[in-house]
């Protein structure tokens, strides 16, 4: 069983939208998954609330308990992917989604405000020496795509970012507001595309358990 930590000390960078949707397009890929989300504000399982289907399966911050034992018990339930959504706070439940995480995906939005806010959620991982990666989330698209070329060379000086930037799409607030995933909303749109992209990504780092590999 993996896990994979969606990480930052900062709110409002699509977060919890990023992993509703990574947790669809790997279910679909074959994965049993689980959300703990462990917000108190609950985006995550909000979005399951108003889901029609049953799966992926979504526990919210007063069922998961403490996150070691709440991976423990997924395991020993046959859950092959557990995605944990975290609060966007420097928190203890935040730490332990860190530490127990085979890959943390930091959040970034595309502006300089939002890449210094991410430096504590960096050092910290450090600290720990956890495997991380940053995911420019919510980028523009088109006209302003150089302004996300040079966000990510800002970046990759701080560490690893994903090759690929997933745009502040429609798709991503209709399929949320549906309780779906934005493969389920338009599986052939971009946002499906860039998403499915990431989770490659993703699946690829923590199965080699090198999160710093150069593609093949």
């Amino acid at each position: 069983m993996r896990v994979l930590s969606l990480v930052t000390q900062k709110g409002g960078t699509g977060k919890s939208a990023l992993a509703v949707s990574l947790a669809v397009v790997a279910e679909q890929a074959g994965e049993r998954v689980c959300i703990l989300d462990l917000d108190p504000q609950g985006t995550s399982a909000s979005w399951y609330e108003t889901r029609t289907a049953e799966t992926p399966a979504v526990l919210n911050h007063n069922q998961a308990g403490a996150v070691p034992e709440t991976i423990a018990r997924l395991r020993d339930a046959g859950f092959t992917l557990i995605i944990i959504d975290t609060p966007g706070i420097d928190s203890h439940a935040t730490r332990g989604a860190m530490r127990e995480a085979d890959l943390c995906l930091i959040p970034v939005r595309p502006s300089e405000a939002d890449v210094k806010a991410t430096m504590p959620t960096v050092r910290a991982l450090e600290g720990m020496g956890r495997p991380y990666a940053l995911v420019i989330n919510q980028a523009p698209t088109n006209r302003q795509a150089r302004v996300t070329a040079a966000v990510s060379v800002r970046l990759s000086t701080q560490g690893m970012v994903l090759p690929v930037p997933i745009a502040s799409r429609i798709d991503h607030q209709y399929a949320y507001a549906l309780g779906q995933g934005v493969h389920e909303y338009d599986p052939n749109g971009k946002a499906a595309a860039e998403v499915a992209e990431v989770w490659a990504w993703c699946r690829k780092r923590m199965e080699s358990g090198n999160v710093d590999a150069e593609e093949k």
